[in-house]
């Protein structure tokens, strides 16, 4: 049998309310608790919680309309239940209390509580249907409505204090995941990296529109004599290798006796992995043209990927490129690799208006950008050769006909 909806007795001068919203339709479905209307009492808009669960058969009137209190404004009931097609006529039922044992069953409440005062627990119908199924004691509830009224996500919410406690506790204690054998290692190695050496990261942005043009020419040559892709890394790492020639100081290794520089550049590569990062290593990669540097990257990156690196092939580095690839994280600060004394970090390209110089006068276009990241130890060169690397490497990139020579 559907349920009657009452408009409901505000204040004890309340004998007509006025739906100013209806927050349900006919046909939607309605949860205990749940606010279905709202309805304009002294001025305020209170929201109306239902009584019943089941589906809005009827509304009788809308928005903006008003009816008696107690009076039958609409149904609840399960689908395809008959209601009548006209508001039921009649003496209003008799008025609502505020305790709702003495309601109709149907009644809605509303959620916030009218300005009168009274002695009781203050509580909506809906909360105290609740609180009898868990056996909650109403007195002991903190209500949020207006002067403390007790709605049915306060009695859903509350919780005993010795068990709310227990729930704190299991929530902040957490679960204690032991360190795996190499997440262990990275984060000795991290942690003694940046604990020793005294980082400075310095940040420089590259136009990559000759390098993207570089490399489409380059592609079929090189995979046509490796089997593999030539990528960006390939070629930033060739300008870096050239750039260390120039300036040594950042191929090398610091120990406590002193600076040891390399003629030759063992190239690590930052490989991401499940079980966390490692950095093969290239050797003599700096002899190499951008064929068999290719070939070497990628098959060190293969093994890496597949877990096939011998110890062995993870030492002995002398610099350490790290590329996020295709990231939309553009800068970030790379940790150094002991013992040597830098990185370059590699963000992720992106695009970016920048205006040109034409026959024609300045133009807009759009170019293809990304940014090189270099951390490096200061103890070992300042700010001014690190800048002067740096700027090199972009350099070359953005004339990387050079390169090839």
């Amino acid at each position: 049998m559907a349920n009657e909806v009452l408009m409901p007795k505000l204040s004890s001068t309340m004998d007509v309310g006025t739906i100013t919203t209806w927050l349900k339709n006919e046909g939607d479905s309605v949860e205990i608790g749940e606010a279905i209307f709202e309805v304009m009492t002294d001025k305020i808009a209170i929201e109306v919680e239902a009584y019943d669960e089941g589906i809005l058969l009827k509304k009788y009137i809308g928005d903006g309309e008003s009816a008696p209190v107690n009076s039958v404004i609409a149904y609840i009931g399960e689908a395809g239940e008959d209601v009548p097609a006209e508001m039921p006529s009649g003496e209003a039922k008799a008025a609502v209390e505020e305790e709702p044992e003495n309601a109709a069953e149907a009644v809605a409440e509303p959620t916030q509580e009218p300005a009168a005062a009274t002695t009781k627990v203050r509580a909506t119908p809906a909360a105290r249907r609740i609180a009898r199924e868990k056996g909650i004691d109403l007195k002991k509830v903190q209500g949020s409505g207006p002067k403390g009224r007790i709605q049915a996500m306060d009695v859903k919410g509350y919780q005993e204090p010795a068990t709310a406690a227990a729930s704190k506790a299991a929530a902040t204690e957490g679960e204690l995941i032991p360190w795996s054998g190499m997440r262990k290692a990275i984060a000795d190695k991290m942690s003694e990296s940046k604990q020793t050496i005294p980082h400075v990261t310095m940040n420089a942005e590259v136009d990559l529109t000759k390098v993207i043009e570089l490399r489409k020419q380059l592609l079929p040559m090189v995979e046509e004599r490796t089997d593999q892709r030539l990528s960006f890394l390939e070629i930033i790492a060739k300008a870096a290798m050239v750039a260390l020639k120039a300036y040594p100081e950042f191929n090398a290794h610091a120990y406590e006796e002193g600076i040891k520089q390399f003629d030759q550049v063992n190239l690590g590569v930052a490989v991401a992995v499940d079980a966390g990062l490692v950095v093969p290593v290239v050797e003599q990669a700096s002899q190499m043209g951008l064929s068999d540097l290719t070939a070497a990257v990628k098959a060190m990156t293969k093994k890496a990927r597949e877990g096939q690196l011998m110890p062995v092939e993870m030492s002995g580095g002398t610099f350490t490129i790290s590329s996020l690839g295709r990231s939309k994280v553009q800068t970030f600060n790379p940790i150094i690799n002991l013992p040597e004394v830098a990185i370059l970090g590699v963000g992720g390209s992106y695009e970016k208006l920048v205006v040109e110089d034409t026959p024609e006068g300045p133009q807009v276009a759009t170019i293809t950008a990304l940014n090189l990241c270099l951390s490096f130890d200061h103890r070992v060169a300042d700010g001014a050769p690190a800048a002067a690397f740096l700027s090199m490497i972009v350099d070359l990139l953005e004339n990387p006909m050079s390169l090839l020579l």
